[in-house]
């Protein structure tokens, strides 16, 4: 099969279901790691709809992701308080379908190892931006432990708080993870109508993955001058600077360095 075969319609539900169930069981694995706000989650599963969307069908891919989020906070973040459904719908399910979709679109679009960092870094945010506006602005409506939060905090830092806290995790693991994942699979090139889309990461998008790294470290930096001064800033986040040092490196050094080891690797 080549990637410009369309997915039979058996594959697409067994894409959705694999999608669905599988980022359900990661959320469950961490869900009972809180945000510093006690709503949503550390989220490292997050690798697995991205690795999906890298070698699936896109629109696919989505669904699942918005499927699984919904299933996830229902049966694990639910009952350790983090969440409820009416949140998860209003939130973490549009969210994760229009950031995997973009996201999906894009790394099969632009199909480099800088094409793959800058897809991520932009996506991710994007969806984590579109889940944070949505708990603050309308969660507290459908979640009432959200209520206090939000009245204790200006809405722009609560909004970039949620945002910051869940891209800095996010994006190293699913950097670092997804190459390796994409490696393990391309045995099945041709052989199944499941795994569609299989790239060929080079080293002619290692410059690019590292302009992206120090463009997005000088803006986290900005965020940081802006985010830390008075109520706007640690007293929203305690852990705020520690993240910020976490996600430099990630971005800085791990960024780069896993374009260098899956290009190398693919070149022995």
């Amino acid at each position: 099969m080549t990637d410009s075969s369309p997915t039979p319609v058996s594959s697409k539900v067994a894409i959705i279901a694999m999608t669905a169930v599988l980022y359900a069981v990661a959320k469950g694995i961490t869900g009972f790691i809180h945000t510093p706000w006690g709503v949503g989650e550390l989220l490292i599963g997050i690798f697995v709809p991205a690795f999906f969307a890298v070698v699936c069908d896109t629109w696919s891919v989505a669904i699942g992701a918005g499927l699984g989020t919904f299933i996830g906070d229902a049966f694990f973040l639910t009952p350790a308080g983090s969440t409820n459904p009416a949140l998860s719908l209003i939130a973490g399910v549009p969210a994760n379908f229009l950031a995997f979709l973009l996201f999906g679109w894009f790394v099969k679009r632009y199909r480099s190892w800088g094409g793959f960092v800058a897809g991520t870094v932009s996506f991710v945010t994007l969806g984590n931006l579109i889940a944070a506006t949505s708990i603050v602005l309308f969660g507290a409506s459908v979640f009432t432990a959200l209520k206090p939060i939000v009245a204790s905090y200006y809405s722009v830092a609560l909004i970039f708080g949620f945002t910051i806290f869940w891209s800095l995790t996010m994006i190293p693991v699913v950097i670092i993870v997804v190459p390796f994942l994409v490696r393990a699979v391309k045995p099945l090139r041709g052989r199944s109508s499941i795994i569609s889309s299989i790239p060929t990461w080079s080293e002619t998008g290692l410059r690019t993955s590292l302009i992206v790294s120090l463009l997005l470290a000088l803006v986290l930096i900005g965020l940081v001058v802006i985010y830390l001064p008075g109520v706007l800033g640690l007293s929203g986040y305690p852990a705020l600077t520690d993240d910020i040092a976490l996600g430099l490196i990630g971005l800085v050094i791990v960024v780069p360095a896993a374009g260098v080891a899956i290009t190398t690797r693919r070149q022995n």
